[in-house]
């Protein structure tokens, strides 16, 4: 629990955010999006785009520092306001990306 001023706040995240300034690539299953990655954690996102995206949308994330070579993630978007929103990542990874094998 944080104080801030005389109101009492609760953090609801269990993992802290990390700051990051740095472009991330998301889609809906209609559109690929570009914005910019604010701040993450272990299974959330911070993400700054010039379109707003509802809440409750799916979407996938690919993600610029993941150790993965995937490094392709689903969340949910779970807060929206002022050109920024917060992704809540699932915890079971992507589908991987289908490859034409020739």
């Amino acid at each position: 629990m944080k104080i801030a001023g005389n109101f009492k706040t609760f953090e609801k995240r269990n993992h802290p955010r990390t700051p990051y300034a740095g472009p991330i690539f998301f889609a809906t299953k209609d559109r690929l999006y570009e914005g910019e990655l604010k701040n993450f954690s272990r299974f959330g996102l911070g993400i700054r785009a010039s379109e707003p995206l509802p809440i409750d949308e799916i979407i996938t994330v690919a993600l610029p520092f993941s150790d993965s070579r995937q490094g392709k993630y689903m969340g949910q978007i779970v807060w929206s306001g002022n050109g920024q929103f917060g992704v809540e990542l699932f915890k079971k990874r992507a589908a991987p990306q289908l490859r034409v094998i020739k």
